[in-house]
């Protein structure tokens, strides 16, 4: 993995951070304090974006990606040792 690549998945990374910490926050919120009915919408709407946001970003900072120079016989090989395994 190259520098470019680990910057864009360290960026991935904070920025699901952040998403999960203002989703905590607006969640916080909504339980403490009595906000008006229209707020409340907002802020419940706002919370469950930034939980799909925080799933999705982190999803995609864990994320690899696969090495075009790999064996594409590897995946191959292994169902074949499986079989064979199961075949004794």
């Amino acid at each position: 993995m190259n520098s470019h690549d680990r910057r864009i998945r360290a960026l991935l990374g904070v920025l699901a951070l952040v998403a999960a910490v203002a989703g905590c926050a607006l969640v916080a919120g909504l339980l403490i304090g009595e906000p008006v009915a229209a707020s409340r919408q907002l802020m419940l709407t706002a919370a469950w974006c930034c939980g799909i946001a925080t799933v999705l970003l982190s999803v995609a900072a864990v994320q690899e990606h696969a090495n075009p120079d790999d064996d594409p016989r590897y995946l191959r090989t292994i169902v074949h040792g499986f079989v064979d395994e199961w075949r004794r």
